[in-house]
């Protein structure tokens, strides 16, 4: 089975934008997005533009480390919570 990739568009800077110290206090174990970076499970060019990232590896670390399944559902959650806060 040949492997799956998750395509970041976001820049590191946009991505700490949206994933706010708020939201990251609330739903994973981290204090910013920057920690969950650094968490070291999955090997990720966090400077390239595309972001790609192996999809099984990084949904199992943030399946491990937050409070969602899969990268796609704490990707959908940070910008619902930032359409939350900005209402």
């Amino acid at each position: 089975m040949a492997n799956e990739f998750i395509i970041i568009e976001e820049s590191l800077t946009e991505l700490d934008e949206l994933f706010s110290e708020d939201f990251m206090r609330e739903y994973t174990h981290f204090n910013n997005f920057r920690e969950l970076t650094y968490s070291g499970a999955v090997f990720v060019n966090w400077q390239a533009k595309p972001i790609i990232a192996e999809k099984k590896a990084f949904d199992w670390c943030v399946k491990g480390k937050t409070h969602f399944e899969t990268w796609t559902d704490m990707y959908l959650a940070a910008k619902a919570f930032q359409q939350s806060k900005a209402v």
